[in-house]
């Protein structure tokens, strides 16, 4: 048998390496709280059930539970969801879970589900997209709403900066950027690649996420079950304008 198909996912090898931590980790609970402060007035969210889904180290969903909402985080990654019970441990109405996007099962539907920062979109195939969405409406209450935090394709392909340096934490990444043609069954991916050296050589790791634009996006949800809301194209919420924002943030509800 071939040794690649015991090697894990991209995803489950880069989310779970201290260097993924290490570049992003200037990402802050500041930045979080916005958003979900955001959230909360727009659609006057008050004492819910949430499931902050691909939750990473659980920066919106504290923020969440610091609002008084009930909060599950949910994580492929055993590194952040260490990391987000020991740093928040004591806010209460919050819990961690380990778990995979496509296949989990809890005990438990709520009222709103969360997907945000491009957490969306990292596998080569449109059924694994689908099993997604099929898993988010499961979990939700009849009538409960899914937020759906991606990037705007069009303006990131405009935008797309083919290569960079940046140095985090003392350690220099040299990071090169692709949008790569769609293989079958699948979508064109932007593909993202990041090396470093180490004191055992020269390190390089990949993330992949399909290029998925408003139609494409707007399809699968429909075809899931969901009836898209509004469309916000930032994280103060204004109406998203396709090309002209960074965002594509869907509200939609389960029908």
């Amino acid at each position: 048998m071939d040794p690649s198909q015991h090697s894990p996912a991209w995803f489950e090898a880069w989310f779970d390496n201290p260097h993924y931590h290490q570049l992003y980790g200037h990402r802050s609970n500041t930045e979080a709280e916005a958003f979900v402060t955001a959230m909360h007035k727009q659609w006057g969210w008050d004492q819910l059930s949430l499931l902050d889904l691909a939750c990473g180290k659980g920066r919106h969903a504290r923020a969440a539970a610091l609002k008084g909402h009930q909060v599950v985080g949910l994580d492929l990654s055993p590194n952040s969801i260490a990391a987000a019970r020991l740093d928040h441990h004591n806010v209460p109405g919050l819990s961690f879970v380990e778990g995979d996007m496509r296949h989990f099962s809890l005990q438990q539907k709520f009222d709103g589900i969360l997907n945000l920062f491009t957490s969306f979109g990292y596998f080569s195939q449109s059924e694994d997209h689908l099993s997604v969405l099929h898993q988010v409406y499961d979990h939700l209450k009849p009538g409960g709403f899914f937020v759906l935090d991606f990037l705007d394709a069009h303006f990131a392909q405009r935008h797309l900066v083919p290569k960079e340096q940046l140095e985090r934490g003392g350690v220099v990444y040299s990071i090169t950027r692709e949008l790569a043609p769609a293989s079958e069954g699948g979508f064109p991916t932007f593909v993202k690649r990041i090396a470093h050296d180490t004191t055992n050589g020269r390190k390089e790791h990949v993330e992949r996420v399909a290029a998925l634009d408003n139609v494409h996006l707007t399809a699968m949800l429909e075809e899931s079950g969901f009836e898209i809301m509004g469309r916000y194209g930032s994280y103060d919420l204004n109406p998203w304008k396709q090309g002209e924002d960074t965002r594509l943030i869907f509200y939609a509800r389960k029908s």
